[in-house]
């Protein structure tokens, strides 16, 4: 009797343990194609993921080629300014020179010749006037010689003092524009450091770029080789599975073995 349950309890035990095996080979494998599959999913939604950052650093890198463009653009705008503000004050300067001296003084030399000839011009019209009461020409002119002068002189006399005030003002824009002409280097070169910024910004963004793309293709070699080690883990388990279930076989070998022989036993004394 006791060899019946021992036999019964030790094929009992090995056909649990070969059932075990074989769910088990069933879950291993099943389990397998759940994570090889979550693995592609989820190495997919990497691929896709760098690609959209790729496609982003791709936008932010000509983005900023043609903002570098646009700072080149800039400064070579500054440049062009500075030197048109640098010729238009040497002119600016040569006529504050030439309004606030030369014509000035020029003009009150006239002055001074218009006074001289204003005395010179009465006598030359006194002397026409006694010719003609002399019956010798006829002169009748609409205004006396000498008035014209004066008048000429009256006319010219706030010309220095106006010509010395456009000097100072001339003077003042040409100070102005030499201080804008700073400003404007100073904006040029502001504008080159800008265009240098850029342009590390941009080679670090094609950096980026460059490495988002191979951890993209090591993401993708990943990715075709994912199934291969997690089959190797469930052959692996498979084989220690059968090598398992195998020896849970010996038990229910032993147990028919025993059975029958426990049988013979029982049955001997009713033969005798």
């Amino acid at each position: 009797m006791i060899r019946r349950m021992t036999a019964t309890l030790l094929i009992g035990l090995g056909t649990l343990g070969v059932t075990l095996c074989g769910l088990g080979v069933f879950s291993i494998w099943r389990t397998a194609d759940s994570v090889t599959k979550a693995a592609e999913d989820a190495l997919i939604l990497v691929t896709d993921t760098l690609d959209d950052v790729d496609d982003s650093l791709s936008v932010t890198s000509n983005t900023l080629d043609g903002v570098a463009v646009a700072m080149d653009g800039l400064y070579t705008i500054t440049l062009d300014m500075g030197a048109a503000l640098s010729t238009t004050k040497m002119t600016i300067d040569e006529m504050a020179v030439m309004t606030g001296g030369d014509l000035p003084r020029s003009i009150e030399s006239s002055l001074l010749a218009l006074e001289a000839l204003e005395e010179t011009a009465a006598a030359i019209d006194q002397f026409l006037v006694g010719l003609q009461r002399l019956g010798i020409g006829s002169y009748n002119p609409d205004m006396p010689m000498d008035q014209a002068v004066a008048q000429a002189s009256l006319g010219l006399e706030p010309m220095p003092e106006n010509l010395r005030t456009m000097a100072a003002g001339l003077e003042l824009t040409g100070e102005n524009l030499s201080s804008l002409r700073v400003g404007i280097g100073l904006m040029g070169d502001h504008m080159l450091g800008l265009q240098e910024n850029v342009l590390d910004a941009d080679a670090a963004v094609s950096s980026h770029r460059q490495t988002m793309q191979e951890v993209r293709s090591h993401v993708v070699l990943v990715r075709q080789n994912v199934h291969g080690p997690i089959r190797a883990v469930a052959w692996g388990g498979t084989v220690l599975l059968v090598w398992i279930g195998l020896s849970q076989l010996a038990l229910v070998r032993w147990g028919v073995r025993i059975w029958p022989s426990s049988f013979c036993a029982s049955e001997r004394p009713d033969i005798e």
